[in-house]
C-alpha cells in the first residue's frame, strides 16, 4: 500500500512540475492581471434585474445592439436568477460592466444592490460602467448605483444614465443607439 501510494504521489508530482514548465508564462501573465485588476475580456457584461421584464427588455435590446456592431463575448445575467458569486466572478473578468436596474423603495432593486455591495466590498477596479435605471414614478437608483461605485480606482462611466420608466419607448431608440455606440467606442478605444 505505501509503496503504491508514493508511486502515485510521484507521478502526480511530475505532472505538476510538467504542467507548470508549460504554463509559466501563462500562469505569471494572469496572476499579474489579477493583482492589478486588469480585465481578461475587452467586452460587457451585462447584469440586469427586472421585476416586470421591462429592464429585462433594455438589456436585451442593448445586448442586440452591442453584438450588430460587432462586440463579440457579451454575458448576460439575471441578479434574480443566478447566484452573485458567479456574477461576480464575470465582473472581474470584463472589461465594461451595465447595471440595468429598476429604482425599489426609493433605492436599488435588493437583488442588484447586493451585487454592487459586493463589487465594492471586493474593490473591483479599472472597470468601466453604464447604467441603465428603471422607474415608472420617481426613477433614482443611477444615482445611488453611480455614488456606491465611484470610489473605486480607475472607475469610469459611459454617458450620465439611461433612464425607462417602466419599458423602453419606440422614441427612445435613439437613446438606446447612443448608449451602444459610446460603449462600442470606448471598447475600441481600449482595444
Amino acid at each position: 500500500k505505501n509503496k503504491k501510494r508514493k508511486q502515485i504521489i510521484s507521478e502526480n508530482e511530475e505532472k505538476l512540475q510538467k504542467f507548470l514548465k508549460e504554463n509559466i508564462s501563462k500562469l505569471v501573465n494572469l496572476y499579474s492581471k489579477w493583482a492589478n485588476y486588469v480585465a481578461e475580456i475587452n467586452s460587457v457584461l451585462i447584469a440586469f434585474a427586472s421585476v416586470y421584464g421591462g429592464t429585462q427588455n433594455a438589456a436585451e435590446v442593448l445586448a442586440t445592439k452591442l453584438s450588430q456592431k460587432g462586440i463579440k463575448n457579451i454575458k448576460m445575467h439575471d441578479v434574480s436568477m443566478v447566484h452573485h458569486s458567479f456574477i461576480l466572478s464575470d465582473a472581474f473578468k470584463y472589461s465594461h460592466i451595465v447595471i440595468a436596474a429598476p429604482t425599489y423603495n426609493n433605492g436599488i432593486f435588493v437583488k442588484m444592490e447586493q451585487f454592487i455591495n459586493d463589487i465594492v466590498s471586493h474593490n473591483l477596479q479599472n472597470r468601466t460602467y453604464a447604467i441603465i435605471e428603471n422607474g415608472s414614478w420617481a426613477p433614482n437608483c443611477a444615482n445611488i448605483v453611480k455614488t456606491k461605485l465611484e470610489n473605486l480606482k480607475g472607475t469610469n462611466f459611459i454617458e450620465d444614465k439611461f433612464t425607462i420608466k417602466s419599458t423602453p419607448k419606440e422614441n427612445q431608440e435613439e437613446e438606446i443607439e447612443r448608449l451602444a455606440n459610446a460603449i462600442v467606442n470606448d471598447i475600441k478605444k481600449e482595444g
